[in-house]
């Protein structure tokens, strides 16, 4: 994300082009699985709970990245599409894997077509509607269904990821098979469109780059939770250590990507340039990266949750605030 964000381009995709932002909503879609009953559809008892959880974080999303956009940065802001991907993806989590699977496939196959459909038809408006539109009311749904993150498409990664969180992550041979098919996707989805002429370009809404580079993220997750969780006693304790910080940073994503965006603004602010995106430079990346890293070692050393990932628990669970506690006088401890 870091590097998709103040990496200059080249000639060509770097690996991260657009992958990384796939891989973010796939992870996501687990997200929402795990956090909905994992292995199994949450009980019709607590379908009322989750409901409430997911909507609601739905909506501090959308809140959240509306703000970062007012920031009027050169990134497309991601979040208030996720926001409006979890509420669609609703009622997903209540839904068996084989109509999942469906919904992905769906949105792989007729996404880009809806897309295109969307479009045209907003393009063709005249009059009142395309004054209704043009209003600022209407820039964020349309954004949500046409601009950089089409949600009729990237429901698909949600789909997909809610489909690997229903799988058991925690059984190897679910492990296996999210290395394997993903794998596989992956090479038939990049290798055969290329080989037609039309090679899988970053964030062109297809559907072969729904499977080519959903397949790699679905890869992805198989392979890391393999080595952290499955792997042979002496890989997984090197594997765990080696990666540690990235999964400090993992897990307080929000926290760090709305402080980059806020970085990038004052980057964009400071930094001489002639060009929209002149700014971007590989020492930038590492002093986002740098930074990131390292607090985001030191916060998981005490905290379990970034500041971002804990306000938004408490606000969408209703968990008390702490307090501190008082003495026996009746006075705040310690004061």
């Amino acid at each position: 994300m870091l590097a998709a964000h103040t990496v200059p381009e080249g000639d060509g995709d770097f690996v991260w082009d657009g992958r990384s932002s796939i891989l973010f909503a796939t992870i996501a879609g687990v997200s929402l699985g795990l956090m909905s009953g994992g292995s199994r559809r949450p009980a019709p008892d607590a379908r009322a709970r989750v409901a409430r959880v997911v909507l609601l974080r739905g909506l501090l999303l959308i809140v959240l990245g509306v703000l970062l956009t007012f920031l009027e940065t050169p990134i497309a802001i991601i979040l208030d599409t996720y926001g409006f991907l979890f509420i669609v993806a609703l009622p997903l989590l209540y839904a068996p894997r084989w109509l999942v699977a469906l919904v992905a496939a769906g949105a792989a196959l007729a996404g880009p077509w809806l897309v295109e459909t969307i479009g045209t038809a907003i393009e063709g408006t005249t009059g009142a509607t395309a004054t209704a539109f043009d209003s600022p009311w209407a820039y964020f749904p349309v954004r949500w269904l046409i601009d950089a993150y089409p949600a009729p498409v990237w429901l698909a990664y949600l789909a997909v990821g809610i489909l690997i969180a229903r799988s058991d992550l925690r059984k190897r041979r679910t492990q296996y098979v999210l290395v394997a098919a993903g794998g596989l996707a992956a090479v038939l989805g990049y290798t055969l469109p290329d080989a037609l002429g039309s090679p899988v370009l970053a964030h062109d809404d297809t559907t072969a780059e729904v499977i080519a580079s959903g397949g790699l993220a679905v890869a992805v997750i198989g392979l890391l939770v393999w080595l952290t969780d499955s792997a042979a006693a002496g890989v997984r304790r090197i594997s765990r250590g080696v990666l540690w910080p990235l999964r400090a940073v993992g897990s307080m994503p929000l926290t760090i990507y709305t402080a980059q965006i806020i970085g990038i603004a004052v980057a964009v602010e400071v930094i001489p340039h002639e060009e929209w995106l002149g700014w971007q430079s590989v020492p930038l990346f590492f002093v986002f990266a740098i930074p990131s890293l390292v607090l985001a070692c030191l916060w998981k050393l005490v905290f379990t949750q970034g500041p971002l990932e804990w306000v938004f628990s408490r606000l969408t669970t209703h968990r008390p605030w702490p307090r501190r506690r008082k003495s026996p006088s009746g006075d705040p401890a310690g004061a």
